[in-house]
């Protein structure tokens, strides 16, 4: 039990890809979306909007404020009648006092819930902005995995191609030695192999930098033995859910929650308010010594005339929400042109393949009558040359072709948000 513990964790432990991994389009989106250095940042917004909310909603706690305030004047209200039997004592001319005040809110009308509401619909949309940002990773990872695929194809034709130079140097080296043909001929073929050799050579440095970028998106260590799997692609996908689509909802209700608000702050407000304090004199004014006192009521407030600030500023987010509706036009038309573009593409692609199945049989059987014709001396190496170039240029726009068909189709669902 023990030591199949100790197995698990050590498996557990393994990266998800390892030298000569099998890789599939979909985990690369996956790692992809996992390693974006700002995914974290949805946490952020949620850290930054809880307090927000908090800071809202504090609004119906009690407010508390302690004041005080010590003065010398230089003269005070003298009550300069004489009344047999009463002494009024003359108030002394310096005064104190110290006191707590307390408000508490009891009906705000909305506003409060309002905010609430406000920073809610703003977080959600902060955080699908983050989505809509994050969404366009997987045409980079489209580009890069597809051309990785071409290079890999392209790699495998062209070294199929110095396999054939090699067969046809071995004899026409032999064919030398016995005089059939001549140095030129060989030097030719040899030419031609140093070529390809070169070619592929470019091809597999392009391939290793694609890798590496891929790698760096993904978080992953890919190298020349990493295998790329076909994308199981073959159909398109006709329902838009394009995460931009979402934003201008949120926005639009945004805006929406936001005029609410101001509406709501012209509301009329209640509160209770209290004074409780220490003073000299205290509430009795003509009671000269330190007295503690207090005062308790209800208040109103209640902006009647704003000078209809209020309207121009609901008129203000009407047109700005109008603004976002043309944005999201905007969008539309350009997501139908897209759309279409990939859609033809996919058309085009598919006719082109149909060709190339006809191409690349025609020029193999050209090829194979030129090798016999090389080898029984009725042609030059150069003529052999251009019909071998042409059979691998054949396969090779079969199998361009053949990725362009899937990355067509990927796009095209990627564009409609369904990669």
């Amino acid at each position: 039990m023990k030591r199949t513990l100790i197995l698990l964790l050590f498996l557990a432990t393994i990266p998800a890809f390892g030298q000569g991994g099998l890789v599939n389009l979909e985990d690369c989106y996956r790692l992809a979306r996992e390693n974006y250095p700002r995914l974290t940042d949805a946490v952020r917004q949620q850290q930054i909007s809880d307090l927000k909310q908090k800071n809202t909603g504090s609004a119906w706690n009690p407010q508390l404020n302690l004041a005080g305030q010590a003065s010398y004047q230089s003269e005070v209200t003298k009550v300069n009648l004489a009344i047999p039997g009463v002494s009024i004592a003359e108030p002394s001319k310096d005064q104190f006092k110290v006191y707590l005040d307390v408000k508490q809110t009891i009906y705000d009308g909305g506003a409060v819930k309002s905010s609430l509401d406000l920073e809610k619909s703003n977080l959600a949309a902060e955080q699908q902005n983050l989505e809509v940002e994050i969404y366009a990773l997987h045409e980079r990872i489209n580009q890069l995995y597809f051309s990785i695929l071409l290079l890999k194809e392209s790699e495998l034709v062209i070294q199929s191609k110095r396999e054939i130079l090699d067969e046809r140097i071995r004899v026409l080296e032999s064919m030398l030695r016995n005089g059939v043909v001549t140095s030129r001929d060989v030097d030719l073929l040899k030419a031609e192999r140093l070529l390809t050799n070169q070619q592929i050579r470019e091809i597999h440095a392009e391939r290793l930098a694609a890798l590496g970028m891929l790698g760096i998106l993904t978080n992953q260590h890919f190298d020349e033995n990493t295998l790329l799997a076909e994308p199981a692609i073959t159909t398109k996908s006709e329902l838009i859910s394009r995460p931009e689509l979402k934003y201008f909802d949120l926005l639009g209700s945004k805006l929406e929650q936001n005029s609410m608000l101001i509406q709501k702050t012209r509301n009329p407000k209640i509160f209770g308010f209290g004074q409780a304090g220490y003073g000299k004199p205290g509430l009795n004014m003509l009671k000269n010594t330190v007295n503690p006192f207090y005062m308790v009521g209800l208040g109103l407030s209640w902006n009647i005339i704003d000078w209809k600030q209020t309207g121009r500023s609901r008129e203000i987010l009407a047109v700005q929400k109008e603004m976002v509706g043309s944005q999201r036009a905007l969008f539309d038309q350009n997501l139908s042109v897209a759309m279409f573009k990939a859609g033809e593409s996919i058309k085009k692609v598919e006719e082109l393949l149909k060709i190339d199945d006809e191409l690349v049989v025609l020029r193999g059987s050209i090829a194979k009558q030129s090798a016999s014709q090389l080898e029984n001396g009725t042609i030059t190496s150069a003529d052999y040359i251009v019909d071998l170039n042409s059979v691998t240029q054949a396969n090779i726009n079969k199998k361009t072709h053949k990725v362009q068909l899937y990355q067509a189709v990927a796009s095209y669902n990627t564009l409609a948000g369904k990669p």
